[in-house]
């Protein structure tokens, strides 16, 4: 498999000086920080900002080239939704277990943490906000990440909007624009969902004598709000007619027009609100009919189509979550959904007493056979599909134990996602199909449907004939680009029955189980959704604080979310300061930068020494 996912424990220390060198300074060249009011005069410079601005918020989310502090890996094994025990991403150290009664989980199944014995238990913790900890890591990919697209994207506004740069003609400036803010709504969007609070730069907000913004720490869900008017500035702009560059999206075969892009924004506008609650008193207040509405304009209405990016083995463009998520040698589905898929033959918590070969009414599952080659089925130790009734998504491996069997029985699963598995390589190359490049859904039109499945079931009048109806598209299928889904079958009937409308409370057990089993890979949604219903465990942080690394330049008190002084997740209280200049703020990308070089350096010692930790 491929090497660049593994670096050995035994050459910390070459890491460490790798990272340390890498840290040294932050004078790095990076072609989305322009450093010349000339480079922002030039119009194919500008549009390449613009592109570079979209690239840094797609590798922001969906992986950072794989560098090792990229959190939604660990946020997913956090939600339960994906299953790892590996010391990298720190998803050993954040992912402990509950071994009291919690949830469905009881004295008898020593909580979440299973009854067989494999190495000694240990709880969740807070994040390791401290500048001493190696854990801080995970706190500032998403951070400096987003707020680098953001500077981009304002650089590219400022040269339109201030300056009256004309990019080749009206229609591709407008198209620019557009595109610039929508890398702003989206930045400010992942912000809100993961951070307890934040600045809000954009092309607008005042400047010292020196060039930095000036500007003062605010809530979440005024982040959250900035983004949702930024979405809807982006449908507004969206309604001049232009065609977007593949570039933008690392070239798909899904071509985009400004039709689509207001569909994207309205979706994206949707996830903000639906995603954002940190409890599920929050999640009861949301305003459905407002997402309603955004969900109905959004990529599932009309002709659907998924948010595709193509990935180009990870040269430039990298979905790293599915690079690990659907690698069944790295990673497993957790325990829990492969319960909900097969309650008879998958427990939950893991215990391989009781851990059988499926039978799934669901064919995403199925009978857990391998659908792909033989050498790839013998990798994972799975039987190959000889009969149609493997999966498609799911595959059960007789390997059922295969992480560390000191490191906990529950970070064990013996079913493994390989619905992306012909992405998931970077080097390695499971299904003999390509060579890690290809198109990838960022988020499905199935995603967009069920949340707006989810506002309709939540409102009080809301329509659950159509709620039904939009559950159906993945719980039967087939799905609205045609593929097969739970109870599709191109030669069999359906296995898992249709959904009907039968009330608020049978519509939502249906909703959360589509959200469970068909949401996993594409993006982090299955964290923000457990997240929104009290269903990350006890100790579990909810959110983000800012990371150390910016609180020590601004002069701030440290703090910290979860752990035991918060069991709820939540964060310390710390004090507001005053109205400051966001210096890191301004030199987001070149910290980006940074950390994408580190990224790069850490791939390249896995390439030649080759393991996991």
């Amino acid at each position: 498999m491929s090497m660049i996912k593994r670096i050995p424990e035994g050459l910390g220390l070459i890491a460490a000086l790798v990272l340390a060198g890498a840290c040294d300074t932050l004078k790095i060249d990076n072609p989305n920080a322009p450093d010349s009011p000339r480079a922002l005069s030039d119009p194919s410079t500008v549009q390449s900002i613009a592109v570079g601005a979209m690239r840094t918020w797609y590798l922001t989310t969906q992986g950072d080239l794989g560098a090792d502090a990229y959190p939604a890996l660990t946020m997913v094994v956090m939600a339960r939704s994906h299953v790892a025990a590996w010391n990298n991403y720190n998803i050993r150290f954040y992912t402990g277990c509950t071994t009291t009664p919690w949830d469905v989980y009881t004295a008898a199944t020593n909580g979440t943490c299973g009854t067989e014995q494999l190495g000694a238990t240990y709880p969740r913790i807070e994040w390791q906000n401290d500048p001493a900890s190696a854990q801080r890591t995970q706190i500032e990919p998403l951070w400096y990440g987003y707020y680098s697209a953001l500077s981009s994207a304002n650089d590219v506004l400022k040269a339109i909007r201030q300056k009256g740069l004309v990019i080749t003609d009206g229609e591709t400036t407008k198209m620019v624009e557009t595109m610039a803010t929508l890398v702003q709504a989206l930045s400010l969007s992942g912000i809100a969902l993961n951070y307890d609070q934040g600045f809000i730069v954009t092309d607008s907000t005042p400047v010292d004598a020196n060039g930095s913004p000036i500007v003062a720490f605010k809530t979440s869900t005024v982040l959250r709000d900035t983004a949702l008017a930024k979405f809807d500035a982006v449908v507004t702009l969206a309604g001049t007619s232009f065609s977007v560059p593949g570039d933008f999206f690392g070239s798909p075969a899904q071509s985009y027009t400004n039709k689509h892009v207001a569909q994207i924004a309205n979706t994206m506008a949707a996830r903000t609100l639906a995603y954002f609650p940190r409890n599920a008193t929050q999640n009861a207040a949301v305003d459905w009919a407002r997402v309603a509405v955004y969900a109905s304009k959004g990529i599932s209405s009309g002709t659907a189509f998924d948010l595709m990016f193509h990935d180009d083995a990870c040269a430039s463009w990298c979905d790293w979550l599915k690079v690990w998520s659907n690698d069944m040698t790295t990673m497993r589905i957790h325990s829990r959904v492969a319960h909900l898929l097969d309650p008879v033959n998958q427990p939950d918590p893991w215990n391989i007493a009781f851990s059988n070969q499926p039978n799934s009414p669901d064919k995403r599952l199925g009978d857990g056979t391998y659908r792909g080659d033989s050498a790839y089925a013998k990798l994972i130790s799975a039987k190959q599909d000889k009969t149609g009734a493997g999966g498609y998504d799911y595959v059960f491996s007789t390997d059922q134990e295969p992480q560390n069997k000191s490191r906990g029985a529950w970070h064990q699963s013996a079913v493994g996602q390989v619905r992306y598995d012909s992405l998931a390589t970077c080097g390695d190359n499971p299904q003999g199909e390509g060579t890690g490049s290809g198109d990838a859904p960022a988020v499905l039109a199935a995603e967009n449907d069920l949340i707006w499945a989810e506002a309709l079931i939540r409102q009080t009048a809301g329509d659950l004939t159509l709620a039904a109806t939009l559950i159906n598209h993945t719980r039967v299928g087939p799905d609205l680009l045609g593929r097969p889904r739970g109870g599709a079958s191109p030669t069999k009937p359906s296995f898992l029955p249709a959904s009907a409308a039968d009330g608020q409370a049978g519509l939502l057990q249906k909703l959360q189980y589509e959200q469970d089993v068909e949401l996993p890979g594409s993006n982090p949604a299955p964290f923000y959704n457990q997240r929104r219903i009290d269903k990350l465990e006890p100790l579990t942080p909810r959110e983000m604080p800012v990371p150390a690394k910016e609180l020590g330049v601004l002069k701030l008190s440290l703090y910290t979310c979860g752990g035991a002084a918060h069991p709820d997740g939540s964060c310390d209280v710390h004090p507001a300061p005053s109205p400051i200049v966001a210096a890191l703020v301004t030199n987001a990308p070149q910290v980006w930068a940074s950390l994408e070089r580190q990224s790069r350096d850490r791939a390249q010692l896995n390439t030649m020494l080759g393991r996991r930790r």
